[in-house]
């Protein structure tokens, strides 16, 4: 029996495959969640009579009537393999509170910021960029510089690419770099190359960041978050201004 007064209902609007075992999915919930930028929802499903779920970050900005999510299928996955398995018109449960203290702390004022993300790692940067980007169109919220790096294996498994490729054209305060580490698969790539962490030092001197001005946000990998945060220490980041998201453990 599915407790209610934890689990709300929600039901799968659409479904975008972006590449193998990639996927985007848009949700409307029942009853409202309320959340910000960089928080995450528990989705999970009745299995035999068990809810399975697991956090994940929302992409979507807090004002869209649907909730947005970017998911990597793992092969055995407990729940992403049943996820996956879901099309527009299903239902799943949702927890019905958001949690997660990711970004809380940004936009620094006036400082830059460089968002670094493995992946689906780049779903809180999608939902605080949209947001942001709403709120300066209704002339509400200033303007902060702010460089979004990510890193994938391969092109196809940049879901946001369009999306922030046509923001940092329109939106002078942005730019976003993508960098593949797998090129030989990827023949037709004619962009950045290396893992997130082997750009980041040359990019984020760029932007501006130094100790003691700006912010450098990490979601995704455990093992980039750590490479990320070793490199930035010893370009004098104190440990404050390295934030920190990882989806699993180390």
């Amino acid at each position: 029996m599915v407790d209610t007064s934890k689990y709300g209902c929600a039901r799968i609007v659409s479904r975008r495959d972006v590449a193998a075992d990639l996927w985007v999915v848009r949700i409307r919930c029942d009853e409202a969640v309320p959340f910000r930028p960089g928080q995450y929802l528990t989705l999970g499903l009745d299995v035999e009579g068990r809810v399975i779920e697991r956090p994940y970050s929302v992409c979507s900005a807090p004002a869209e009537e649907e909730a947005e999510f970017f998911i990597e299928r793992v092969p055995g996955g407990e729940l992403t393999e049943p996820l996956y398995r879901l099309q527009a018109g299903a239902e799943l449960l949702v927890r019905k509170r958001s949690k997660g203290l990711f970004l809380k702390d940004a936009p620094i004022p006036a400082e830059p910021h460089v968002f670094v993300s493995t992946v689906t790692g780049i779903a809180p940067f999608v939902s605080f960029l949209r947001a942001l980007r709403a709120g300066i169109d209704g002339g509400d919220t200033p303007a902060v510089p702010i460089l979004a790096l990510q890193g994938a294996a391969r092109s196809e498994e940049l879901a946001y690419a369009d999306e922030l490729t046509a923001l940092a054209d329109a939106a002078p305060w942005f730019r976003y770099v993508p960098t593949v580490s797998r090129p030989w698969e990827d023949p037709d790539w004619r962009g950045e190359l290396g893992r997130v962490e082997d750009v980041l030092r040359t990019y984020a001197d760029e932007a501006g960041v130094r100790a003691g001005h700006g912010g450098v946000f990490l979601c995704g990998h455990p093992g980039m978050i750590s490479n990320a945060r070793a490199i930035m220490r010893r370009a004098g980041l104190a440990d404050a201004q390295v934030r920190e998201e990882q989806y699993w453990p180390d």
